[in-house]
């Protein structure tokens, strides 16, 4: 069997997660990374490649092999000019974490997430949805009044005790049942979680569809801001000057992107061990218990 050369990857956030882009102009002083043009967060695909190079120095994976995979690391002389034959994409938002009155919080997506998503795999080749982009557009009509609603299964932990409202931070939002949204939501849990089955639940119970323009709002004014300080060592009091602001993205938050091989025969065997999630370390302030993730892949394609 030939295996597909390229695959969908998942980044699933375990602790609040700060990829940064310097220091900010505005009240953040330590802003997370955003698309330009969305404004949606995201994770710079150097962050996963470098991140996944480490973890198999750590495993000490034979030298030729990480070199032709992931290139030369910092220092080390590369005779080949080799950049890497394992391409890693940036990864995307694919559902967002958002404070519920009902069941503590709901995983948020929207339609422009969904036919990205779908965009991408069809770039891919790989599918895992059948008829995605007809569902999203009825589902946008179903979304399109001037009547703020949320779109759920038939299986939803977040609503009211009769189905009929959602309270997401400070928003009421009607709610709108649809069974083919409750099939997507079953299948997206098992396609990024595999074999946990408690995170599945959790994906499969609280996935809830808004607007875009509802969605635009919970990405960005709804991330984890967390004040920071320095402190003198002697006094143990604040440094002049020393109080700012980091802006996180939030535990639980959901991110997808895709990995493909130029390379496919050099690397094949260890390839396949991308099929097999991790927990990986990224972005900044380690030492205070931020920026755990778990990597999940879908393991690509046989044919």
């Amino acid at each position: 069997m030939e295996l597909n050369s390229s695959q969908l990857f998942f980044v699933h956030c375990l602790s609040p997660v700060h990829i940064g882009t310097g220091e900010g102009v505005g009240l953040i002083d330590m802003p997370i990374m955003r698309e330009r043009v969305t404004k949606w967060p995201l994770i710079p695909g150097s962050t996963t490649k470098g991140v996944h190079r480490d973890y198999f120095v750590q495993q000490r994976d034979k030298e030729s092999w990480i070199r032709t995979a992931f290139g030369a690391g910092k220092g080390e002389a590369d005779a080949e000019g080799n950049a890497g034959s394992i391409v890693m994409s940036d990864a995307r938002i694919l559902a967002f974490p958002v404070a519920s009155y009902y069941g503590t919080f709901a995983y948020v997506t929207c339609p422009m997430v969904i036919k990205r998503l779908e965009r991408d795999m069809g770039a891919a080749n790989v599918s895992y949805f059948s008829n995605l982009i007809e569902k999203v557009e009825g589902w946008e009509k179903k979304l399109s009044t001037n009547e703020d609603k949320a779109l759920i299964g038939h299986r939803c932990e977040v609503t009211d005790e009769n189905n009929e409202k959602i309270y997401l931070d400070e928003f009421e939002l009607s709610v709108v049942i649809d069974g083919t949204f409750g099939e997507l939501t079953n299948s997206l849990a098992k396609l990024v979680f595999k074999d946990d089955h408690f995170s599945q639940e959790l994906l499969a119970s609280r996935l809830v569809l808004v607007s875009d323009e509802s969605f635009q709002y919970f990405v960005t004014q709804c991330s984890e801001i967390t004040p920071r300080i320095r402190l003198k060592a002697e006094e143990k009091v604040v440094d002049d000057g020393a109080l700012w602001y980091e802006e996180y993205l939030p535990t639980e938050t959901l991110l997808y992107g895709l990995i493909w091989c130029e390379k496919m025969d050099q690397v094949k065997e260890s390839w396949k061990r991308l099929s097999k999630g991790r927990v990986l370390q990224v972005g900044g302030n380690a030492t205070v218990g931020r920026g755990r993730v778990r990597y999940l892949y879908t393991g690509g394609d046989y044919s």
